[in-house]
């Protein structure tokens, strides 16, 4: 595999790139229906799994906002299911637990602290700073970053064009040609990036079926194997 080179920053998302969202949302999940006395079961993480991505895609794609997510998420669910409970307390519940959950993906330590010695590192995430900081705080993982991009407090979602704006005005003296992307979003991470002039390396952490329409310079399936290309 060859080497990428002229490289001299690195785009790291958070959710199922640093931070395994499953294990994070599935551990929020369980505590939520504790606290609203709600009986847990796995079918309903599935649904709100499935739920989840369809919702984010449409926000990516521009036609749904997060502040309607935040309305319709655990409503939507619990309508869909036949559970009796307040969905928009939930999802406070919801959001409030996730900041404080912070289980890293196989290689996460190794890999940000191979990166750093290497290049500068920004965060890249469609969530707020204060949630990812938190986190990536917890897990141990917050050292190792240069600077944090919220899509919540830049008020633009990745993949828009004007979110990577926003990046490379606060990303002194380095050109987007000279930086890569990593992520496991095909839309947000690899298309968004390719299609601003970064560099792309797909993690395909779940082992899903690449799609034909969005081609990344590169793909793992292990953080390690990272290691290998920069």
């Amino acid at each position: 595999m060859a080497r990428m080179s002229g490289i001299k920053a690195v785009l790291m998302d958070v959710d199922d790139t640093l931070l395994d969202f499953n294990e994070c949302a599935r551990e929020d999940i369980r505590g939520c229906f504790r606290k609203n006395g709600l009986e847990y079961s796995d079918l309903v993480f599935d649904f709100f799994l499935a739920r989840n991505i369809r919702l984010w895609k449409r926000i990516e794609d521009g036609l749904l906002t997060v502040d309607e997510l935040h309305r319709t998420r655990w409503a939507g669910i619990f309508r869909d299911l036949g559970i009796d409970a307040d969905g928009i307390s939930f999802e406070q519940d919801f959001i409030a637990g996730l900041r404080e959950t912070s289980v890293p993906v196989a290689g996460a330590h190794g890999i940000m602290e191979y990166l750093h010695a290497r290049y500068r590192i920004y965060v890249v995430s469609n969530a707020s700073n204060l949630q990812q900081s938190g986190r990536l705080d917890k897990a141990g993982l917050m050292r190792y970053v240069d600077g944090m991009f919220g899509s919540l407090d830049i008020g633009i979602i990745k993949p828009s064009p004007a979110y990577f704006d926003y990046c490379f005005d606060h990303i002194d003296g380095i050109k987007p040609s000279e930086s890569v992307i990593i992520g496991d979003s095909l839309n947000a991470d690899i298309k968004g990036g390719a299609e601003y002039g970064l560099r792309t390396i797909w993690f395909n952490i779940r082992n899903v079926k690449p799609s034909p329409a969005v081609s990344p310079d590169y793909t793992v399936c292990s953080l390690q194997e990272i290691k290998s290309i920069l």
